[in-house]
């Protein structure tokens, strides 16, 4: 009898769960200089799976570096987590250049976790007729489990894992996969922060569900629980519900997956990676896993890997819009393989006559394994790059410096201008004029695109076959790209957008990279031995005020053990390891009842500016003592500028501790830091946008809109407004921005949730036309399915089509804080481009080095402060015209805390 065929499976990768647990799992490795445990661990727990289970597609999921939709829905979600151990932030991107090298479909998107992804992928999978393996070392993934959906859950260090089915759920935990959110809602989750009900444990949590099947169940026959748990579900009942949304894993995240183009065949290529890394163990177990031998110096494998890997289609809002656009058939008509440097010259020569003559540009594209350069009339050139194991072609700088005379003549297609600025200012030469850089294109049509590399960019239409398939994609591609994008970007409005703002602004980020800022290393390490010192005289405080002679204060198990067990203290709940938990929140309920939580809270917090900010800024000083950001210029779906590595845009103001490291931050010598700032832009846009009379009569008079606000809100004149009323009006005004709900301003200005409610209504009757607004906002994000901004940045809106109310809800809240918020960064980029350019085009020294938000940081000559302060201000407040003025001050510092 004929078997039916077994479903085609795909693994499903917890890519940071896997990386956590073996960065912790493993003692620290050090190669080199590099700490390598993590990585170790993360490919260790791969491979094993791979091996065992032997699926036909593989994808690996990743958190993006952004809040979701469930900080919107609770602003402490996650805040109690601890910042990542300073020898696994590095290990991070080794993994993914790693995962990369051996063509490994990677995931992320802004707005969801990697949960959220696994639960998309499972849910698409089982659509396509396949089945799903969820590796991953955390618990909520069992949500997922279902007919065709397993998770193979890591246990103790990285050598076991436990395959889990329904069944396998139900008789390991006691309840079933559907149970297993409702389990939490009620006993909450101290490492995200959930908060549960509070006095719910994991027994009693177990337990209810049990007995009544389901949170709704336990809600509904609250009151017929005797006691206090009756009590205190009775009372948790809102809790318990947010808890809920919470922790439910979405399963329709806007994404499209290829699963076919998930093959995990060409893993080999990463072996030379592996070894440069010294990663032997690891070599080896790839090896084998592959099916590769080596006899003499020849290596075998049992099956060739496919060449021309394309990673599967990236969380697109629609992929419709990835079939290529209307355009003119553009064909390659020559193409060949340059290895000399004359043959380069040639061809660089021919380039520039032939673009010089028809105003036409090259594209051009620097891969890891090949150079290639582009024209309109299809000729097409390859130049291997000298690499490690490459005999024949042309060392990088060599490339760059032959095309001097196209960079000084002609303009470009690049995709990625920023990383190819740096790679020609090290080789000394100009930086090209660039006619379109296809990654901020890309960036503009779809914003929540989870990677810009140029394959993850291209159109569904396949790379050129007889190409030399180098990993990284073509100048053919980026010169068809280019194409398809400015037919897509012309129709949407968003040309001037790329090219007015968004291109010239890469060119200043990069200026302002190369340039860091100043950093002085002794008021730097002052701080740090007052913090240090301070520090250990709060540990030994709390040893005196709770009567031990020493312990883990770091430790929540001990300091939970110190607090709840031998002091008696009030306990909240339990995490999962059994352990009290700790966080701030606990510790802040019960602050009052005893000395020892005083400083010990001050403890946590010294602690965190010490290891996050004084030691973590100190190794990042270059030897000119300055340091030295990156900025993310595709990072966001609003439009606003990240900045990493380090972030300066997270440096702490509102602590006076914090403040105090701005003082590490100078000029140079005979230099002085200006700093602009916008007065409320945000509510400024908010004005003009809406329309609102009382709120543009607010600014068009000149007068404080929180003082405004509070007068309106609360009846009274403007003189009569308490500081207390300006406060919470300040929270209103930059909530309603943000489509706060009345039980996050509750929560943000401690007050009842009814009185947060009538907060908010007061707030829109005194100011109608920015309900009207917001209410227009969402209904064009329903009918049209994105929103923009007043430079007709678009922002899709798929979570509007969503079955699940939290998810739409993130979507209406999107749709009404995107213009507003994607207005105001466009401003201050199109701010940055026009200061740039007026103190080049009026001879001054004076540079930008950070830009913050709505605060611009200027490096100014001392004799040129006057005059630059002047301009800096005149050109951001005359950018461009809105209906209501902006305004900006400028205030100048031999440091950053004085110049702010």
């Amino acid at each position: 009898m004929s078997q039916e065929n077994p479903r085609p499976s795909v693994l499903l990768v917890d890519g940071y769960s896997l990386i956590f647990r073996g960065f912790h799992a493993l003692p620290l490795l050090d190669t080199d200089g590099i700490y390598t445990n993590a990585v170790v661990g993360f490919f260790s727990m791969l491979f094993r799976a791979l091996s065992e289970y032997r699926p036909n597609s593989l994808c690996v999921m990743l958190d993006a570096h952004a809040p979701t939709f469930r900080h919107t829905l609770y602003e402490e979600y996650k805040a109690t987590r601890k910042p990542m151990p300073e020898e696994m932030r590095p290990q991070l991107p080794l993994v993914r250049e790693l995962l990369d090298s051996m063509g490994v479909a990677q995931f992320e998107m802004e707005g969801y976790e990697a949960d959220d992804l696994l639960g998309t992928a499972a849910r698409l999978a089982e659509e396509q007729g396949r089945s799903a393996y969820i590796l991953t070392g955390d618990r909520d993934s069992l949500q997922l489990v279902g007919d065709h959906t397993r998770v193979i859950l890591t246990k103790t260090g990285i050598s076991e894992s436990v395959l889990l089915d329904r069944e396998k759920v139900l008789e390991r935990y006691g309840f079933t996969p559907a149970q297993a959110v409702d389990i939490k809602a009620l006993m909450g989750d101290s490492s995200d922060n959930i908060p549960g009900i509070p006095g719910v444990g994991e027994k009693t949590a177990l337990k209810l569900i049990q007995e009544y099947g389901t949170l709704d169940g336990v809600l509904t026959h609250a009151a017929e629980v005797k006691g206090k748990l009756g009590e205190k579900l009775q009372k948790g009942r809102e809790m318990a519900e947010l808890s809920r949304e919470l922790g439910t894993i979405c399963t329709t995240a806007p994404m499209t997956i290829d699963f076919d183009r998930c093959a995990w065949d060409c893993m080999a290529d990463g072996l030379p990676l592996l070894e440069q890394y010294k990663m032997n163990r690891l070599s080896q177990s790839l090896r084998s896993l592959m099916g590769i031998t080596i006899k003499g110096n020849q290596a075998f494998t049992r099956k060739p890997a496919a060449k021309g890997f394309v990673s599967a289609v990236q969380a697109l809002p629609y992929a419709a819009d990835e079939e290529p656009a209307d355009q003119p058939a553009f064909l390659v008509s020559e193409h060949g393989v340059i290895t000399t440097a004359e043959e380069l010259t040639q061809a660089v020569r021919s380039a520039v006559e032939y673009c010089a003559g028809q105003g036409e540009p090259l594209a051009f594209h620097l891969g890891s394994q090949e150079a290639t350069l582009c024209l309109s009339d299809g000729r097409l050139w390859h130049v291997p790059l000298m690499r490690d194991l490459t005999l024949n072609g042309l060392y990088e700088d060599q490339v760059l410096q032959i095309l001097r005379p196209a960079v000084e003549g002609i303009p470009f297609l690049v995709h990625g201008a920023k990383a190819l600025y740096s790679k020609f200012s090290s080789c000394r030469l100009p930086l090209p004029e660039v006619r379109q850089d296809t990654m901020i294109g890309a960036y503009l049509l779809h914003p929540g695109r989870a990677s810009f590399t140029l394959k993850n960019c291209l159109p569904s239409s396949p790379l050129l076959e007889d190409s030399l398939d180098d990993p990284d994609g073509s100048a053919y591609d980026i010169y068809t790209l280019s194409l398809d994008q400015r037919a897509r970007l012309e129709p949407k409005g968003m040309l001037e957008l790329l090219e007015g703002i968004e291109q010239p602004l890469t060119t200043v980020l990069f200026e302002m990279e190369r340039e860091g800022f100043g950093m002085d290393i002794p008021t730097l390490d002052d701080l740090g031995r007052q913090f240090s010192g301070e520090i250990e005289a709060l540990r030994q405080k709390v040893f005196l005020l709770t009567g031990e002679v020493e312990f883990n204060l770091n430790s929540p198990k001990q300091l939970g053990e110190v607090l709840f067990d031998r002091l008696g203290l009030p306990a909240g709940k339990k995490g999962k390891a059994g352990a009290y938990s700790t966080d701030a929140s606990v510790l802040e309920r019960i602050s009052d009842l005893h000395p020892s939580i005083e400083p010990l809270l001050r403890y946590r917090k010294l602690s965190k500016l010490q290891n996050t900010y004084i030691e973590g800024l100190r190794k990042q000083v270059d030897k000119t003592g300055r340091v030295h950001t990156t900025f993310d210029q595709t990072a966001t779906v609003t439009g606003r500028i990240s900045s990493l590595e380090p972030n300066l845009q997270n440096i702490p103001v509102r602590s006076e501790e914090g403040r105090e490291i701005r003082k590490a931050f100078v000029a140079r010598e005979g230099f002085r830091l200006l700093d602009a700032d916008y007065s409320q832009i945000e509510l400024r846009v908010l004005a003009h946008l809406s329309g609102d009379p009382a709120m543009r009569d607010a600014f068009m008079r000149g007068q404080d809109i929180h003082t405004r606000t509070a007068a309106e809100i609360n009846g009274v004149p403007m003189q009569e407004v308490s500081a207390p009323m300006r406060r919470s009006a300040k929270a209103v005004n930059f909530g309603i921005v943000y489509g706060i709900s009345a039980f996050g301003l509750a929560r943000n200005i401690g007050i009842g949730r009814k009185e947060a409610e009538s907060f908010i209504s007061t707030y829109f009757e005194r100011y109608p036309g920015v309900r009207d607004f917001m209410d227009r906002m969402v209904k064009q994000g329903y009918d049209h399915g994105y929103v923009e901004t007043l430079f007709h940045r678009r922002r899709e809106l798929p979570e509007l089509r969503s079955k699940l109310r939290n998810v739409r809800s993130f979507g209406e809240r999107a749709a009404m804080n995107t213009p507003v918020q994607g207005t105001a960064a466009d401003i201050i980029k199109l701010a940055m481009v026009c200061v740039r350019e007026k103190l080049f085009s009026a001879g001054f020294q004076a540079r930008l080095i950070l830009q913050v938000h709505d605060e611009l940081v200027v490096e100014c000559p001392e004799a040129e402060v006057e005059p630059v302060s002047k301009l800096i201000q005149d050109a951001m407040e005359n950018v461009t015209q809105l209906t209501i003025p902006l305004v900006a001050e400028v205030s100048a510092g031999k440091n950053w805390f004085e110049a702010h």
